[in-house]
């Protein structure tokens, strides 16, 4: 949803993409390996939760 003309159509703290699914499926792959495992991310997450 980064396109400007679809963004009222989604509530204001909504965001998204789209990717191929195969893509996707790599993406998953690499998890363990991503941002996704650091204390800079936990706080990120900490943050979204609330």
């Amino acid at each position: 949803m980064f396109d400007p003309s679809a963004r009222p159509c989604v509530p204001k703290e909504t965001l998204s993409f789209a990717v191929p699914y195969n893509r996707f499926v790599q993406m998953i792959g690499f998890m363990e390996e991503s941002f996704l495992i650091t204390g800079t991310w936990d706080k990120v997450s900490l943050r979204i939760k609330n």
